[in-house]
């Protein structure tokens, strides 16, 4: 029979970090979390992914940060997918949109050796030392390392709406700058 009679004695075992009572959330819950997960994302590697991340911070959890937790564990399960889902669905479009907002002319050919790479590289690398230091430091942390608007205007300790502007004028102005550059 099941020990954990009540979700209130598995919410103080998982507080715990009791092994047995993971176990027993993960093995009755995960393919009910998966089909949760592949409703909203509608992929299976991405529903994996998420339900997986999930169940290693549910795991790592510091229960003494988080308020008191009750009621019916399936409803926090569902509601923390729900929510994981939710921000990864806005992550793709947010990558699919600076994808758009960065794509090249139909007369664009991609490079064909590492010279003509290094080359492209280093005329972007030039006309970004072109751009306003807090205008490329938004661009870098935008494009080159996925940050989303929220985390960049953290981490710049500006608004989103600033981040927002800064990233529209770094695109045409290294539309520009590079639309000029001779190759």
């Amino acid at each position: 029979m099941n020990r954990f009679g009540n979700d209130m004695i598995l919410w103080q075992q998982l507080k715990e970090h009791d092994p047995e009572a993971f176990a027993h959330i993960y093995i009755t819950y995960r393919k009910w979390l998966m089909v949760v997960a592949y409703g909203i994302l509608q992929d299976d590697t991405e529903a994996q992914d998420v339900v997986q991340k999930f169940y290693v911070d549910l795991w790592q959890m510091d229960w003494g940060k988080t308020g008191t937790l009750s009621g019916p564990i399936r409803n926090f399960l569902f509601i923390s997918i729900r929510n994981r889902c939710l921000n990864q669905v806005r992550a793709n479009e947010i990558k699919r949109k600076r994808a758009t907002a960065i794509q090249l002319s139909g007369e664009y050919e991609p490079p064909v050796n590492i010279l003509e790479t290094k080359e492209l590289q280093q005329q972007l690398s030039h006309a970004m030392s072109k751009l306003p230091a807090v205008r490329s430091r938004v661009f870098k942390l935008g494009y080159l390392y996925q940050y989303s608007r929220q985390q960049i205007a953290r981490h710049l300790g500006i608004s989103e709406a600033t981040v927002k502007t800064h990233m529209a004028l770094a695109l045409k102005d290294l539309r520009n700058l590079l639309k000029n550059s001779v190759y």
